[in-house]
């Protein structure tokens, strides 16, 4: 008995420890902070991804630290970020991709975003 309430202890600490939050909505705004330049003459963009059954895909390029993402496909979604370097000789340089999925320094309080088309309410209600 000792032994089973001890493996259900670190089951739930396993579980609570991956917890991550669903949003269920059509459309998120989302927020990073900034990527200090490495040259004064560094142009930094961020690319905007989601990761969903349809595959990686990027949705957007952005200078601004906020992105607002609109789906219109059922679905789950994955958010993220990554960051772009533009140096003066031409040359790009691209970071990994920040997922929102993902727990750590990074992404604090992990998520994804779910959704669900709403169902039209019923019409006609009466007293019979």
């Amino acid at each position: 008995m000792k032994r089973l309430l001890i493996i259900l202890f670190f089951v739930l600490v396993a579980t609570l420890a991956y917890s991550q939050e669903i949003v269920y909505t059509n459309q998120v705004t989302v927020t990073w902070d900034a990527v200090a330049p490495i040259e004064p003459t560094d142009i930094i963009t961020y690319q905007v991804w989601t990761d969903s059954d349809a595959g990686i895909v990027m949705i957007g390029e952005t200078d601004l630290l906020q992105y607002t993402i609109t789906h219109t496909v059922e679905g789950e979604y994955v958010p993220g970020v990554s960051t772009k370097r533009e140096l003066d000789t031409g040359d790009i340089v691209y970071s990994e991709i920040n997922w929102s999925n993902v727990n750590g320094v990074s992404t604090p309080n992990p998520f994804v975003v779910r959704f669900i088309k709403p169902i039209q309410s019923p019409e006609g209600l009466r007293l019979q």
